[in-house]
């Protein structure tokens, strides 16, 4: 038990076994989800209920870890990470039943993708952090797919936008606090790439990118949608 809430966190090899442990219990949930989606329609409000558990479960896990081990700083416990905020706006969405909350979870979500694929500093499932990353990452990935199943949600170019903007507020927000507090939000600070490129260059490029990606992407959904209603 005392080395499941250490402070000093293990982190896992990518593509090492507990990389690929973590893709395989997210692909298991895929799968889980797609055969059981006429029971997640059925019972979408005990569905809901469910996944706010999972939601409160997993930021009170971090919470607690961190006030454990005194570290609960803005730099060191990153509240304002981009799938920690996510995971609040599922919370939030169990009361609100917004599309426009859905379409901002479903575009910041996957983000998480990032994260399954190239793990950085991310531990292995024998320490509490690793069981909030899978946790975190799971309903950022799979939310999205439960209220299609359960509404109907599509995400669509409207969402996009929501989230574009959403995110140019939220950059610059982050980089603010990272040169107050220390911290390395949206990796601004170690980067995963692009090690030696100067500072504001390296922030417009993530801030257009993600932007334009987001728009494609919703601009493929509202394509599909299209024709799929059209026929």
């Amino acid at each position: 038990m005392e080395q499941f809430f250490s402070a000093a966190r293990p982190e896992i090899a990518i593509g090492g076994k507990d990389h690929f442990l973590y893709l395989f219990i997210i692909i298991i949930l895929f799968i889980l989800l797609v055969s059981f989606r006429h029971q997640l329609k059925a019972h979408k409000k005990a569905v809901m209920l469910t996944t706010l558990i999972l939601a409160l479960l997993q930021r009170g896990l971090s919470f607690t870890y961190f006030i454990y081990i005194r570290e609960y700083t803005l730099a060191e416990s990153l509240p304002l990470h981009i799938c920690r905020l996510v995971c609040l706006l599922i919370i939030f969405q169990f009361f609100l039943r917004k599309d426009w909350l859905d379409q901002l979870i479903f575009f910041w979500g996957l983000f998480a993708y990032g994260s399954f694929i190239y793990p950085i500093e991310i531990s292995p499932l024998t320490h509490v952090m690793g069981v909030t990353f899978v946790l975190l990452h799971s309903l950022n990935l799979l939310f999205p797919l439960v209220r299609y199943f359960t509404v109907g949600f599509i995400p669509s170019f409207k969402g996009s936008i929501i989230a574009s903007v959403a995110f140019a507020i939220y950059l610059p927000t982050v980089a603010v606090f990272n040169a107050w507090a220390g911290g390395n939000y949206f990796y601004l600070v170690e980067r995963p790439f692009f090690y030696t490129m100067a500072e504001l260059p390296y922030f417009f490029i993530n801030l257009i990118g993600v932007c334009l990606a987001f728009l494609t992407i919703g601009i493929i959904f509202q394509f599909i949608a299209k024709t799929v209603t059209s026929h």
